[in-house]
């Protein structure tokens, strides 16, 4: 009789102890909006450089902690060069906004914000940057990823500087 009390008792317990355990959170993907955009892309574009073609990848890099793109457009067909950035994705904590920054071949660097909607996203510089404000944009349509940078001068609007079409290699 006590040993099934003893047993009762413990089963009570337990079954209390995991009722009192708080639920466990639902896990956070940090790049939910942006799995679109992995994978290696293939590139062919248009805009005031030149048509140009090029490749860029985007990976989960540091065991996912961050989002990596790496891309180079090749201008040498117009007498021009070759341009080569890297852009990272992070947020300071999973449950942050997610911010980027980018730089390249050029000295550039661009601080972004990102926005996202299903099969797209959208880079925009913070407005409190000096100078011209930048957008980067990419669209998935199937099996194509589009992709446009725009820049608007202090004040100014948006004007596309340069627009292409990719598919994963």
């Amino acid at each position: 009789m006590i040993r099934r009390l003893t047993l009762f008792v413990s089963a009570l317990v337990l079954c209390a102890a995991a009722i009192a355990q708080p639920p466990t959170p639902k896990s956070i993907d940090r790049w939910e909006g942006l799995h679109f955009l992995l994978g290696d892309w293939v590139a062919k574009g248009s805009g005031t450089p030149g048509a140009a073609a090029g490749e860029y990848s985007f990976r989960e890099e540091l065991s996912g902690q961050i989002l990596v793109r790496r891309s180079f457009a090749d201008y040498t067909a117009q007498g021009g060069g070759r341009h080569e950035d890297l852009l990272i994705v992070y947020a300071a904590t999973p449950a942050e906004p997610l911010h980027a920054i980018y730089f390249d071949s050029e000295g550039h660097v661009i601080y972004y914000k990102i926005v996202t909607r299903p099969n797209t996203a959208v880079f925009e510089s913070e407005a409190s940057q000096p100078g011209p404000r930048y957008r980067l944009s990419y669209t998935r349509a199937g099996d194509t990823l589009n992709g446009e940078f725009q820049v608007a001068p202090p004040g100014g609007e948006f004007k596309t500087y340069l627009s292409w079409s990719s598919v994963q290699k």
